[in-house]
Formats: structure tokens, sequence, C-alpha cells
């Protein structure tokens, strides 16, 4: 019979009377009476007919969407018509009773006359279309005696057209041409993704939308289903790794075929870690992404780190789509745009904002909408500058682990008492950090550096000279975090530990934009040995691998040593600012002992600043250590701080070094220094 010859359906309803008046005959074939019903080709050539004249379907539209053949059409067809009219169950039940009023396998091929038991297994094969998506999964293997039961999604679309939203929990369907407006580079990066699927001729393909929460990776995902005009289903991949994450599965590639879309996963940053050490992790995940990209042409994944090369299923090429931080003066624009209608207690300055603060678009206005919520608290009219940096701050990941321990940053500029030299250094690296975004941006810098945007400094000084205090303001100039890292848990006598460490830092270093600050690196940074040995080998690597990880990192990185001889020259080159913390002499010993007591701590008016700061020679440290002990023995007396709680603390501060003080060394103050038991000083 010709195509032409088939009358069209008016409507669904008219469809489904014709597919019940099949499934009847069928009934009353089994029961010995001759059928009164159109047979199945029938029917197909009128639903081929109807969508030719514009007639929507459901049930059509369902087996092109599952990819049913013949036999496994029949079989739903079978298995829905009691969910149709309450008859078929009464019939099914009288024909086979273990059935309870559903289809069986065994009814199935009593009803469906010339089909086989081979192309029935065939049609009900656990992975196949049938059983995998339009029927409940078995319990065991599919006997005669099985029950066939359709899914409820799978009824709910086929006989009321319910297909507009999934109802499984962590499903959600973004439908075609949502109207969002995007931001001009992610709708520009989806057109070049929408043109590399037309290239790609029908050929399924993964996309990996890397980069940190957010970048914009799911709302790229939403332009790219606005660039090929299709509904783009959003899965959740905590329910794929839960007790139901089967069935999740199952219902996931169904809702794509059904939906004719790709699938976006997220919530799967913790497989993808897995997956870099454990092959199996690597198998699942990539097996899954490969089987969702089939269903649905298309499937993306939202991870915040590249997939690891060669995992997942032979012949699977994924396709990364990094969405990198945005630049310095893109986030200045981006800050510049977020200010803009916002009440202001105090003028912002986009470009601090941009330098300081390394934060996605995302990030960028959950830390204005934190600002905001901070300035109500405070009871202002408006957002202030403290607000603002408190509400970045707010957004950036501390989970450095117990490699690097966070120092508050409780010293201003008045408390570090450092030649002019010194100090007009450490003030031009904090500048080079404020004004990256005009320099490295709107001057174009940045676009003749491949890397070495961040700060690198070099603090160099006896121990007690200020290195650390140097280094807390800094971190408070910037307004950033300051992480003091313990080399001595990150140097590992193991090959390729330390460089394991060292990433992990700067990694999550990274995330957070803390300053990290390493103290005593001369154990990494000492002059190049000869090799002599694989031991020597390893430690100039471990040395050229901090040094490469910090010339990378964009945030601030300082090395402090207590010995600039010994850290090899090659090394200083690259590092942009050295910095002297020298030992003071007297006259910043003076300047020293005449700050060291906070304003609220009684001192006796006689003490003699300028003997101290000639006679003794103390670093900074060495100095407030005295001041805290002598405090401490006027306290015990109930007096105020004076010479002679001085003197006492010097004396017991220079005896840690071994320097053993005699009364000569006191002048005319010896009798005002305590003694000890045996006479000594």
């Amino acid at each position: 019979m010709r195509e032409q010859d088939f009358a069209p359906y008016p409507n669904r309803e008219s469809a489904w009377r014709d597919l019940a008046a099949w499934g009847r005959g069928l009934l009353d074939r089994a029961e010995g009476r001759k059928p009164e019903a159109p047979d199945w080709e029938t029917l197909e050539g009128r639903a081929r007919a109807s969508a030719a004249a514009g007639v929507f379907l459901p049930f059509p539209y369902l087996q092109a969407a599952l990819g049913l053949d013949w036999v496994q059409s029949q079989c739903l067809a079978l298995a829905l018509l009691p969910e149709l009219e309450e008859g078929f169950a009464d019939a099914y039940a009288a024909l086979e009773p273990v059935g309870e009023g559903f289809l069986t396998a065994g009814l199935a091929l009593c009803l469906l006359e010339g089909t086989g038991r081979g192309e029935l297994r065939s049609a009900l094969a656990p992975s196949g279309a049938l059983m995998g998506c339009a029927l409940e999964p078995a319990e065991g293997p599919t006997r005669l005696t099985t029950p066939l039961r359709p899914e409820r999604r799978v009824v709910d679309f086929a006989l009321w057209d319910a297909w507009e939203e999934p109802e499984t929990p962590g499903l959600t369907l973004v439908p075609a041409g949502n109207g969002a407006p995007f931001p001009p580079e992610l709708w520009d990066l989806a057109g070049r993704m929408a043109e590399y699927l037309r290239r790609a001729e029908g050929e399924h393909t993964t996309f990996l939308l890397t980069g940190l929460e957010g970048a914009g990776r799911r709302t790229l995902a939403r332009a790219l289903a606005g660039r090929l005009e299709e509904p783009l289903l959003l899965a959740d991949g905590a329910y794929l790794r839960g007790e139901g994450g089967e069935a999740f599965r199952r219902a996931l590639l169904r809702e794509e075929r059904l939906q004719h879309c790709g699938a976006c996963l997220t919530g799967l940053d913790g497989v993808v870690e897995e997956a870099r050490t454990d092959p199996a992790a690597a198998a699942w995940l990539g097996e899954l992404l490969d089987e969702t990209a089939r269903a649905g042409g298309v499937s993306l994944l939202v991870c915040g780190e590249s997939w690891p090369v060669g995992a997942g299923p032979a012949g699977w090429r994924p396709v990364t789509v990094p969405l990198p931080l945005p630049g310095l003066e893109e986030s200045r624009r981006l800050w510049s745009r977020l200010l803009a209608d916002q009440p202001l207690v105090e003028e912002a300055d986009p470009a601090r904002l941009a330098g300081a603060y390394r934060l996605t678009p995302g990030q960028m206005r959950r830390a204005l909408d934190s600002a905001r919520s901070l300035a109500r608290w405070a009871g202002l009219d408006g957002v202030d500058r403290a607000c603002l940096e408190e509400g970045c701050r707010s957004q950036l990941r501390r989970d450095l682990g117990e490699k690097a321990r966070k120092v508050e940053a409780a010293f201003t500029w008045d408390d570090l008492i450092l030649p002019p030299r010194s100090k007009r250094l450490l003030r031009s690296a904090c500048d080079q950090m404020k004004h990256r975004p005009q320099v490295y941006g709107a001057w174009g810098f940045g676009e003749k550096l491949a890397y070495g945007a961040g700060l690198s400094m070099l603090f160099s000084g006896p121990p007690g000279t200020g290195k650390t205090m140097g280094a807390q303001i800094a971190a408070g100039e910037l307004g950033l975090e300051l992480y003091k890292v313990d080399l001595s848990a990150v140097v590992s006598k193991y090959v390729g530990e330390t460089e394991k460490n060292l990433s992990a830092i700067f990694r999550e270093a990274s995330r957070s934009q803390a300053v990290l600050f390493f103290d005593e690196a001369d154990v990494l940074f000492s002059k190049r040995t000869e090799v002599k040995d694989a031991h020597d080998k390893y430690n100039n690597m471990e040395a050229a691998y901090l040094l490469q990880k910090i010339e990378e990192y964009e945030g601030v990185s300082i090395l402090a040593t207590n010995f600039l001889q010994n850290f090899d020259e090659a090394f200083k080159r690259r590092l942009k600012f050295i910095i002297p913390f020298p030992f003071p002499d007297a006259h910043y010993r003076l300047l020293l002992w005449r700050s060291v007591f906070p304003k609220k701590t009684p001192v006796e008016a006689d003490v003699d600043w300028e003997y101290l700061a000639g006679q003794f020679e103390l670093t900074g440290s060495g100095i407030k250590n005295v001041a805290v002990n002598a405090a401490f023995l006027a306290a015990g007396e109930g007096r105020a701080v004076g010479m002679e709680h001085l003197l006492t603390a010097v004396r017991r501060e220079l005896s840690k070094s071994g320097k053993v003080l005699t009364r000569a060394d006191f002048g005319e103050y010896y009798m005002l220094a305590e003694e000890d038991d045996d006479g000594e000083f």
C-alpha cells in the first residue's frame, strides 16, 4: 500500500482509539475470535501521514525518540493499553494471572503473532532502548512471567502529553530560546561551540566546561542551548552517586531522548578528582558522559579541573572549554558595571578591587550582595570600602591544609621600623599589585607577558628584624589574607612529593588569592650544588619548581631568608623585589624602643631610651620580648615599667643566645639589674 493511501489522524484521541482497537483485535485472536481491527502496518502508515500533515501524536514521537524497532514498539503499546482503558488490565489478568493486570513477556509472545522468542528476547534486552528507558527494570533476568510495567514518566508523556518539565528531582529543563541576556563573551563562545557541533556532522560530542565557581560555566551551557535553539537538561550529579544513582541515570537518558536535547552535568568535581588516580572512576564518568552525549547529541560537564588525559571509553575525545578568571581590565569593567547603580557611602575604586581580588563574575555579584548585607547590619545608608572588601574576602576559599597557617595582619606601616629605602621598596611592591589593572590592562603590558603578572618578593635579614611583620603589613595593605607556609612540612625526602605539595598549595592559594609567605626559604633556594648524586639533582629540581610556581602565581609570594649570600644568583634575578631587613643600628633601635610599648602601658618618665638603644644590640623582635617581660615584672610588683624591669628583661633576653652580661655592660645602671642567686648577672 502506498503512503498516500493512509489517511492521517485528525487528533491524538482518534489515534489512541485505533491503537486500543488494535489491542482488542490481538486479544480477540488470542481467545479464538476473528479480530476486526486495524493491523500494525495501518497504524504506522496513518502515523506517518499525520506527521506529514502536522498533527502531533505522542506515541509515534515516543517510538522515534527512544529508537524503538517494530517489536519493541508493539510491546510498549501493549504495556500502555491498561493505562488507557481498564478493560485491558482485566483481560491481561485473565490470560496471564501472574502479571496482575500488567503485560508480561509471555503474554506479549502470545499476542504478537509471528514474533519468535529470539526476537522478543532481543527486544527486551536489558541494554536495549525498551528496557533501558521505557519499561521499569526487571529484578533479575527477564523471564516469560516478568511483568512489563511502563515507567510513569513514559505513561504521562504518551497518554497525557506531559513533557514540558521532568518530575525527577535533580533534573531541570531549560526551555529553548529562554531569552536570558547572556554576557557577550559567553554568547560568542557558545557560538563557537555550536559551530563545532554543526561541523561534527551529527557525531555526539562532550564539552568539558572548566573553571572556578562563578566563572559562568552553567550560563555558557544555557547560552549553547540558545545558540542551538534547543532545550537543555540540567542534571545534578550528586543524585548519580547516591543509592538511587542507577534510577537517576535511566531518568536522565530517557529525558534526553524525550526532550531531544543535550544534558549538562554538575556536582561531579569529586569524581573528576578521583578519576586522576582511580581508573574505575575515570571509566565510570567517561562512560556516563559518552552515553549522555549519544542520547542527546551533546553532553556538557561542569567541572573545576580539566579531564585526565586518556581517561574514558576508547575513541572518546572530549573537548575542553576553559573559562578562566577574567583579566584585570575585564575585572575592572565588570566592577564598574556592578557598582554603577549601587548606593555607596564612599567612592569605590573598581581598579583596586580588580587588582586585589581575582574573582569570577559570579563571585563579584555575590561579593556585592554580601557587602550590602554587611552595610545594612552596620546601619549604613550604602556600601563602604570596608564592606566591599569584606564581601570580596568572603568569596575566597581558605583550604591550604596543614602545610600553611593563617597569620592575622595585625600591624600597620607605623609599626614597621626600617631604613627609608627598604620601606619605599615595600610600598612600591604593594603599589604594583594595586595598579595592575592599569599597567597590565589599560596600558597593554599584559599582552607582552606570557606569565609573571603576580608579585614576588624576597625579604632578607637576620632573625627578628621584621620580615614576618613586613609580610603582614603587605597583606593588610592589599586587603588579602596571609598564609605562612611551613617548608619543613612541604619538603619531602621522597621523589616528587615536594613538587606535589607545592602544587597543592599554589592551587588552593589561587582560589583564595592569599599572600603566601615562605619563611626560611634557604631550605630550597640555597646556591645550587654540584650534582654528585640523585639527591643533589632533585634538590635543584625542587627549587626550580617552586620558582616556576611563584612566577605562574598571579597573587603575592614572599620568600624570607636570614642569609641572602646563600641564595643562588639565578634565583634572585627572577624575583621582582629584594627588600633588605637589616640589623637595626642605634638610631633604629631607639625608634623601636620608643614605639614598642602600647599607649596604655604605664612607663616611668626616667627610662633612659638612648642608653638602652646604644648599649644593647637587639633586633626588633628582641626589643619586643624585653618590653613584654618587663611589663610582667612591673605588673608583679604593682608598679609602672621602670629601668630596673627593662634591664633585668634585657639580661634575660641576651642570656638566651648565650651572652652573659657583666656589671661593666650595665655601667651606671648595674645596681638596677637583678642578680641571680649565685651573684652573677
